[in-house]
């Protein structure tokens, strides 16, 4: 009995297929960044939850990174930022400083949420841990500032 039969060939081309398209779809695949989010806790705590998000330069990963905060955490035993509809009025990077501006819901969350302040000191510090770049953020509620952090 030969080695090289037809049925073999085909399984070994099939695999030797599949193979190249899974290295393919691999190397095609968006490069993803370990980050860490950092959310107030039901016992006044916080608590650590690990995403992956995408590589962007340094400017769009901060604000991919608010954005990011204000869906909310996964894990059922952390409090959300604000309302889970509550949307940026705007967020940008300018001089190495972040600057957010929030709408006046974030001060009256219809979920449970922490105070404003445990808001933006967390805020502070998602931004500080996962933007190394960043040396100051500012934090607007329509357009009025509210905060300001060097």
């Amino acid at each position: 009995m030969s080695f090289f039969t037809k049925p073999r060939l085909i399984c070994w081309g099939l695999l030797a297929v599949i193979s190249g398209v899974l290295f393919v779809s691999y190397m095609m695949s968006p490069k993803m960044e370990r980050t860490l989010l950092y959310f107030p806790a039901n016992d006044h705590t916080v608590g650590v939850e690990e995403r992956y998000l995408p590589q962007l330069p340094e400017s769009e990963f901060a604000v991919s990174l608010v954005n990011e905060l204000l869906l909310g955490p996964s894990d059922h035993r952390f409090l959300r930022f604000a309302d889970p509809q509550l949307r940026l009025r705007s967020c940008f990077v300018r001089d190495n400083a972040l600057y957010v501006d929030l709408p006046a819901q974030v001060l009256t969350p219809a979920v449970k949420a922490p105070d404003f302040y445990i808001v933006y000191t967390l805020l502070q510090k998602n931004i500080t841990v996962n933007c190394k770049h960043i040396d100051s953020v500012y934090v607007y509620i329509d357009g009025v500032p509210a905060y300001q952090q060097l």
